[in-house]
């Protein structure tokens, strides 16, 4: 079983094929994914999101490109990844080219979650530990805090998290939690992160964490939807 408690059985992996060198990475990730889950792969060529969601209904997990580090301004139009990561009900890994001399970062070759203490990351810890048992890497919990005297509390929702005896570690630290993840994502297998999904018919709530690391994460992002209600 992989990816968030869902089978391999439940549906196929879906790669998102668009004509850049980005697609082209989506696709060879998930190839890879769907060996690890003995999935089929079914590979969509390029497709405006609405349609692209429908013919991957069955899906157990989406996998897109994209082209790049984008600014701020741009984080919720005009991305293909950002709208389907946005929409999908299940999981969607955002594949993206990395910068030029990367170096790797304190959770090189492990799976990276994003943590915030409330049930919206609960599926997305559920989703990497999924990963990092199938990968046989280890796992990182983030969290990040305003200030110093907030850090013992976070210790302590961290450690009732961590599932032994898998290889856990946890990361408390004071800054942004979009550049906590961010530097911890270098070098990382996969970072996943939490969404609600969507607001109403057109409107898009990813959170903003959840947006500047999607186009800035040095691995590929996973964004999981934490279950309505």
């Amino acid at each position: 079983m992989s990816g968030a408690g869902v089978p391999a059985e439940a549906g196929p992996v879906i790669a998102y094929v668009d004509g850049t060198p980005s697609g082209d990475e989506a696709v060879t990730w998930a190839i890879e994914e769907a060996g690890r889950r003995n999935a089929v792969v079914r590979v969509l060529p390029r497709r405006d999101p609405d349609r692209l969601l429908a013919e991957a209904a069955d899906a157990a997990l989406i996998v897109v490109g994209s082209t790049g580090f984008l600014a701020m301004s741009g984080l919720a139009a005009g991305s293909t990844a950002m709208e389907v990561a946005v929409r999908a009900d299940v999981p969607v890994v955002v594949v993206r080219p990395g910068l030029p001399g990367d170096v790797p970062g304190p959770s090189a070759g492990r799976v990276v979650v994003g943590v915030d203490g409330t049930g919206l990351s609960e599926a997305a810890i559920g989703f990497a530990v999924a990963e990092a048992d199938d990968r046989g890497c280890g796992l990182t919990l983030v969290h990040a805090v305003e200030r110093e005297e907030d850090r013992d509390a976070a210790e302590a929702m961290l450690a009732r998290v961590a599932v032994p005896p898998r290889d856990v570690r946890a990361v408390v630290r004071v800054g942004m939690a979009s550049a906590v993840l961010i530097e911890e994502s270098a070098g990382a297998e996969l970072l996943a992160v939490g969404s609600r999904g969507r607001a109403g018919l057109s409107g898009m709530l990813l959170g903003s964490v959840s947006q500047a690391v999607v186009h800035r994460a040095h691995c590929p992002v996973a964004v999981v939807r934490a279950p309505v209600g």
